[in-house]
């Protein structure tokens, strides 16, 4: 016949109490970097690139504003009665880089787009893995645990009985 060693069943319930707790605590962790994970990948597949097709959008506006008040002041008959045009030409230069430097971030972006959303495919199976651990393994554990407190209580009730 085996014996057991167990001197306190209340703390095996107190254990199965507290796996429900932690599959509830790591089921909503879980659902919170999924969340996570959701915003990361839509921050960059969506809202960055609207911004910056919206950035690329005023730059070209600029960009053809400083040349259409650029061409205005040279376009005086008289050289004598062209204002001078440094200020202008300085715009059209600062909306030119204004402009490169929004498509620099537009092509970037398509890159880092790309690499997020793959590291985030990559963090989707751990994930799906673990809530299944929390959905299933560890409530399935936590039943065993109860069936064999069951157990331990009947058998230490049966001990008791049969001690005079």
């Amino acid at each position: 016949m085996s014996t057991s060693n167990v001197r306190n069943i209340d703390s095996l319930a107190a254990m199965q109490a507290g796996i429900l707790r932690l599959s509830d605590d790591w089921s909503k962790t879980i659902q919170e970097l999924r969340a996570m994970v959701q915003r990361a990948e839509q921050y960059f597949s969506q809202t960055q690139p609207q911004y910056w097709r919206h950035q690329l959008q005023l730059a070209e506006r600029e960009i053809n504003e400083a040349k259409d008040d650029l061409a205005r002041k040279r376009a005086s008959l008289r050289p004598e009665d062209r204002p001078a045009a440094s200020e202008a030409v300085a715009r059209v230069q600062r909306a030119e880089r204004r402009l490169r430097y929004c498509e620099d971030k537009r092509r970037q972006l398509r890159s880092w787009a790309i690499e997020v959303s793959k590291v985030c495919d990559d963090l989707r199976g751990p994930l799906a893995d673990l809530n299944e651990h929390c959905d299933t393994m560890l409530p399935q554990a936590a039943r065993e645990l109860g069936t064999l407190i069951d157990q331990l209580r009947a058998y230490a009730e049966q001990t008791r009985q049969n001690d005079p």
